[in-house]
């Protein structure tokens, strides 16, 4: 019997089938180990978020009973803030879960829930990028583990992190508006009582006069602390009783360099002048207040690097913060700034530094500078501003905004449930309060009210963002325009927040492993982008060096 011989047409056909068949198939949820994250603040950042019965509630009704997922072990619940990382032991023990193996998946009510910090936010994405996480299912919106998918999750993340800014800007925004006003917005301040947030003389007014009159006839700081302690000195605090205080040279040199005691209030970096809002009485003059920080003109610098150099300092070290990694130890390195005074001008060199117990790198540094001239010459080399580069700036683009369109939408619309139960909840106390008057005092109306006012103020600002939300398209010249002075912007400018903002743009993250010191430090750095580029780097879609086409 002859056996028919198989040909290589026969094996390319088999093969093509095979894999073609590789290409169709698609990920069985069904057959997915998930857990179940909820998250709530415990400060008020995000008090129209959902509570963590509600999240849960959510998660089952709209994802995991309809989908019919497996959910592994309990609810990974955590009360606290994600704007900072390894803050949140739950969610560290779930991803450690996820990279052993135990985990395939992750449930939550919504983006904002997992991450609002980029360190957090990329270690999501790279565990999806190596399939070690292969889905993540939301109750308020979806997600598609493609390169597309992980863009708009990564854009989600940015807005999360942005709306925590945003909120603390707004603080700020009231906070220098009170200070504007000459209110106090501090705990204590040494020898005044807080009345109507105002600063009158308390108590140990006295002593606190007499320990700036003790600096100014050359007593030590030590001496002053010795005379403070001995007068049984107490403070008190906003709101309390007074307490026994123990003086040191640190709260002596602070209290010494406070400009409050001569009259001007020094609130973060805003300044008011006390005397303008009310009676205040100042503890020295002007004149004394420099005799004692050795100021002998207002216009020297020192009267400034004395009081506001940790501002300056801390608007420096956010230049991609905890996306930098120490490339021994995998960890990511801690921001620091040494300075140099050259007569009146004051540089800052800005480092990263390991601080990981059992690195080889540990306690030593390297400086911004190598990744700043790393990622001009990659962007350099990898050029995206191709034809196809911009179609799919343009296609992005727009499906950006129609999502967050109708997450806008679904926000209106927990926003009108919220609004309905409050004002249920005002209708009710109020019902009751005038059937029983003498149980006013366990509801306050005012506030109930209040609430109502300011989530309908909330929802119709919502409401004229989603009906001005357009998308503003650049042109294919004005794309490649922007691109080709990146590089520019990477090495000559001196904006912190500008390079921050083109940085995170195109990269996730970066390794450096240094070695050596000084100028003979030698850098091997590796970096990851953010999609599409890392799409198009995957892809060969950009152009290389400066301008011949791959």
């Amino acid at each position: 019997m002859n056996e028919q011989k198989l040909t290589p047409a026969d094996l390319f056909t088999n093969l093509k089938n095979a894999y073609r068949q590789d290409d169709i198939e698609e990920l069985d949820i069904k057959t997915l180990r998930y857990v179940l994250y909820a998250r709530r603040s415990t400060t008020n950042d995000e008090r129209q978020e959902r509570s963590i019965p509600d999240q849960i509630a959510d998660c089952y009704d709209r994802v995991i009973v309809p989908k019919e997922l497996n959910i592994i072990g309990a609810v990974r619940e955590e009360k606290g803030s994600a704007k900072e990382p390894n803050t949140r032991p739950a969610f560290r023990t779930m991803l450690e879960d996820i990279k052993s193996g135990k985990i395939d998946g992750i449930v939550a009510w919504h983006p904002d829930r997992l991450a609002r910090n980029m360190m957090d936010a990329g270690e999501i994405i790279d565990l999806l990028d190596k399939g070690i996480l292969k889905d993540i299912q939301f109750a308020t919106s979806s997600f598609e583990n493609s390169p597309t998918g992980k863009m708009l999750l990564g854009i989600s993340f940015v807005l999360s992190k942005q709306y925590s800014e945003h909120l603390s800007e707004n603080i700020k925004r009231g906070n220098r508006r009170m200070t504007e006003d000459g209110l106090f917005l501090g705990k204590m301040k040494h020898g005044y009582l807080i009345s109507d947030d105002r600063l009158f003389p308390d108590n140990w007014f006295t002593n606190i006069k007499t320990a700036f009159q003790m600096r100014l006839e050359g007593s030590t700081q030590e001496a002053i602390v010795q005379a403070l302690n001995r007068s049984d000195y107490r403070v008190r605090k906003r709101g309390k009783d007074p307490e026994k205080y123990k003086w040191d040279k640190d709260s002596v040199s602070s209290m010494l360099k406070d400009p409050v005691y001569a009259g001007v209030l020094k609130y973060g970096n805003n300044l008011v002048k006390l005397e303008d809002h009310y009676d205040f009485m100042p503890v020295v003059t002007v004149e004394e207040f420099m005799s004692i920080n050795k100021i002998s003109d207002l216009k020297s610098p020192a009267l400034v690097s004395s009081m506001l150099v940790k501002e300056s300092r801390d608007t420096l070290a956010d230049l991609m913060r905890g996306r930098v990694y120490c490339g021994f130890c995998n960890k990511p390195f801690t921001s620091s700034i040494t300075s140099k005074r050259s007569g009146d001008n004051l540089t800052h060199y800005y480092y990263y530094r390991c601080e990981s117990d059992g690195c080889v790198f540990k306690n030593s540094a390297v400086r911004a500078s190598k990744m700043i001239e790393f990622a001009a010459n990659y962007l350099e080399q990898h050029s995206f501003t191709t034809q196809s580069n911009y179609d799919e700036y343009v296609t992005d683009s727009k499906q950006y905004a129609h999502t967050q369109k109708r997450d806008i939408t679904s926000s209106i619309a927990r926003y009108t449930k919220i609004i309905s139960d409050k004002q249920g909840e005002y209708d009710r106390a109020k019902k009751l309060v005038a059937q029983k008057p003498e149980l006013s005092k366990h509801y306050d109306l005012d506030a109930l009210s209040k609430e109502v006012e300011v989530f309908t103020q909330e929802q119709q600002e919502l409401q004229s963002k989603r009906d001005s939300l357009g998308v503003a398209l650049l042109t294919y010249q004005e794309y490649l325009e922007l691109f080709s002075q990146t590089g520019v912007i990477l090495r000559q400018s001196g904006d912190m927040a500008k390079l921050d903002a083109v940085l995170r743009k195109f990269f996730l993250n970066f390794t450096i492993k240094a070695y050596g010191k000084g100028s003979k430090q030698r850098c091997d750095i590796t970096c990851t982008l953010n999609e599409p580029f890392a799409g198009f780097v995957r892809t060969g879609n950009f152009e290389h060096g400066r301008g011949d086409r791959t």
